[in-house]
């Protein structure tokens, strides 16, 4: 059998469809050591999702 002659169902979701913006707010604050082992990642994610928190103080330290 030809792998497109197969029918196969649409998979369902389980979770809601939500908006970047949405998942970007839903998330903690950047965990300090990570933020201290990765500075780009934690600056590009502070740039997107802006937030008072210690990684602030650990990106100003470096």
């Amino acid at each position: 059998m030809a792998f497109d002659a197969a029918a196969y169902s649409l998979a369902t979701s389980t979770f809601p469809a939500r908006s970047a913006a949405a998942l970007i707010d839903a998330i903690g604050d950047p965990c300090p050591i990570w933020t201290a082992e990765n500075p780009d990642r934690a600056l590009a994610l502070l740039f997107v999702a802006p937030r008072d928190c210690v990684a602030v103080d650990i990106l100003v330290s470096l």
